[in-house]
């Protein structure tokens, strides 16, 4: 299984099929999650996207990618239910998806004040390797 989103996907494909060269990699990437509804639920907590710097934010092994760092996605200033997905965007606002995947505990919700965070090393997005 990969993580990669159709925009990624898309960029690798172009390269290898049409000689087109890969968009800028992005010097931070945005966490995010996504409810049940495949909706977004940044704007309900204080740091909404939590910004990770690309180069020093993630441990790299093999295929696979992860957090070296907490993540911090604030305070919720609501009650947010049924929470399934983690993503990655390359802007803090609209932007293109990178990666997302089902968290192991979704669904699971975060009560109105509680911080949402993700402990170093909890998020490990992965890209297929098929020698393996």
């Amino acid at each position: 299984m990969t993580d990669f989103s159709a925009y990624l996907a898309g960029e690798i494909v172009d390269w290898m099929s049409q000689d087109t060269q890969l968009d800028a990699p992005p010097t931070t990437v945005y966490v995010t999650i996504f409810d049940d509804q495949d909706a977004e639920r940044d704007g309900s907590f204080t740091n909404a996207r939590a910004a990770v710097d690309a180069p020093t934010g993630w441990a790299v092994t093999n295929t696979a990618f992860e957090n070296t760092n907490l993540i911090d996605l604030g305070e919720a200033s609501q009650t947010v239910s049924n929470i399934t997905d983690v993503a990655l965007y390359d802007a803090a606002t609209g932007g293109n998806e990178l990666a997302r995947y089902q968290i192991t505990e979704a669904p699971f919700t975060v009560a109105d004040g509680s911080e949402l965070t993700f402990e170093a090393g909890q998020l490990s997005f992965n890209v297929i390797d098929n020698t393996e």
